[in-house]
């Protein structure tokens, strides 16, 4: 029988396992299905940073209150109330100040609580999650949300509907881990994704690196899109023009109708201009050729300045071990370029 959560994936249908997941810690079901309320419990305990019994109001579950996607209310075993917000994301991420408008309604119409919780829960893979923290939220992406689970037993479970969703996010996490198990040639989205995310932090350990213009994604066009990780610091050099240009990494996978010819490739491409409008050769111009006398000056609307390096199919960077210490080694040259050149922070 095939897993429920293989068709139930939309958010509606992730808010009403979170809300049934919850509704065991209600008192009446603390003697029943022992596994089941550990596992709610346990979410109780990480959401709230609390050790102790956690006990729901009979009418605490609530969904879609001023649009949030959960809200729970209930009390500690110490006899403290608390409220719980829960913005509930898959493949989408948060807009329209969302979090924002959520964190403001929770602390105007339960500012009577002293326990207040945000929490961004995420059954994927998201980088650029320091907004969300800024604005006072937990978060638990996949990886965290399969070891809640795990720590919690929920793989024993005899519940179908929370065995099913234990097996789904395990197959999910999984999927994103697949760079470990098998060469690049064999990746696919979800393994670059997983890839990427395991990058990100050792990259932004790096002091030259600026931790907010760091993060990846999905770029849509024409030929299919493609995923790219982007990486660099906030240094800026003045062009011919007056203007301040700076550069950053980009690893980019092929796009969809180009993976027959290469599969990433390491780039350094010029930032955004302040207007937003495209650069030109002859705004970089300057530029080109002082990176080394095999780089290449490539067009785009955000403009390419050399490649470092291209994974092929049949290139000898055949695991994510190698890959990540080209990438390294990549980076180490792009900072001493920028210094050589006279980049600095403006």
């Amino acid at each position: 029988m095939d897993n429920i959560f293989k068709y139930a994936t939309s958010e509606f249908s992730n808010d009403a396992f979170l809300c049934w997941l919850f509704s065991i810690s209600k008192d009446r079901n603390s003697n029943v299905n022992t596994i089941d309320y550990r596992v709610s419990q346990g979410y109780l305990n990480e959401f709230c940073k609390y050790k102790g019994k956690i006990i729901i109001c009979e009418d605490g579950v609530v969904k879609q209150e001023h649009k949030i996607d959960v809200l729970i209310k209930g009390k500690y075993d110490n006899g403290e109330k608390f409220i719980l917000a829960i913005e509930n994301k898959t493949s989408s991420r948060e807009h329209s100040n969302q979090l924002e408008r959520y964190k403001n309604y929770i602390d105007k119409n339960y500012s009577h609580i002293k326990n207040r919780h945000l929490i961004y829960y995420k059954t994927a893979i998201q980088s650029d999650i320091y907004k969300i923290k800024e604005e006072g939220y937990s978060v638990f992406q996949i990886k965290e949300i399969y070891d809640l689970l795990n720590k919690y037993e929920a793989g024993k479970s005899k519940n179908y509907i929370l065995r099913n969703y234990f097996d789904f996010i395990k197959e999910e996490v999984e999927l994103y881990y697949n760079f470990k198990r098998f060469n690049i040639n064999e990746w696919d989205d979800k393994a670059f994704q997983g890839f990427f995310y395991n990058l990100l932090p050792k990259i932004e350990k790096n002091k030259n690196i600026l931790k907010s213009k760091s993060g990846f994604g999905y770029h849509d066009n024409p030929s299919g899109g493609h995923w790219s990780l982007w990486f660099g610091n906030d240094k800026k050099k003045r062009n011919k023009n007056g203007e301040n240009i700076g550069f950053h990494l980009n690893l980019e996978t092929s796009n969809t109708k180009r993976k027959k010819d290469w599969l990433c490739r390491l780039i350094i491409r010029a930032n955004e201009r302040d207007d937003r409008s495209k650069w030109k050769k002859s705004d970089i111009e300057q530029f080109i050729g002082s990176i080394g006398e095999d780089t290449k000056h490539m067009k785009g609307e955000y403009i390419i300045l050399a490649k470092l390096f291209q994974v092929d199919n049949e290139s000898s960077i055949y695991d994510y071990k190698k890959l990540e210490k080209k990438i390294m080694l990549g980076l180490e040259q792009f900072i001493e370029w920028q210094n050589k050149e006279g980049f600095k922070k403006i």
